[in-house]
């Protein structure tokens, strides 16, 4: 009876032991190439510069840091009434926390712990995403004022 146990056991754990995590692609430091916004039917604009100066990095364990930053420097344009999804300083954008890789692929999700960006502390940022071998494209569409906008951030994978 003892083997029956212990056999029924090893099938039922077996499985499991062998299972692969699953593969986080995201982990890895990512070099900003391409940062534009585009609105319906009009050219990019380039916030940031064509081409901006940046880094993501992703850790194994759960922690992002994003930078990016005009290029080049637009030092002393600061804004007296900023916007509060904007950078303070407008030129320099940067933030940090924890991140959840959906296993599906096609997102991540930021907790912001801090940064200069104030309308994100302690917010959820979630952003699509797809890898085709050592680059990474953002993609998103918004809204501001009933003018759809279609925004595109290019990363090339740095290191692992």
């Amino acid at each position: 009876m003892r083997w029956y146990v212990v056999t029924a056991s090893l099938l039922l754990v077996s499985p499991l032991a062998h299972a692969k995590p699953l593969r986080n692609p995201l982990v890895g430091t990512w070099e900003l190439k391409q940062y534009f916004d585009a609105p319906e039917g009009g050219s990019p604009v380039y916030a940031f510069g064509n081409p901006p100066v940046g880094l993501f990095v992703f850790t194994a364990d759960g922690h992002v840091s994003i930078n990016l930053m005009r290029n080049p420097p637009a030092v002393g344009t600061e804004s007296s009434d900023p916007d509060p999804d904007a950078c303070i300083p407008v030129w320099y954008c940067s933030y940090f926390g924890t991140y959840r890789y959906d296993p599906s692929g096609r997102s991540w999700t930021t907790h912001v712990t801090g940064g200069n960006i104030p309308s994100y502390l302690g917010t959820d940022q979630l952003r699509t995403f797809k890898i085709e071998g050592d680059m990474l494209t953002i993609t998103e569409t918004y809204s501001v004022d009933s003018k759809t906008f279609h925004a595109k951030r290019v990363l090339r994978r740095v290191s692992r």
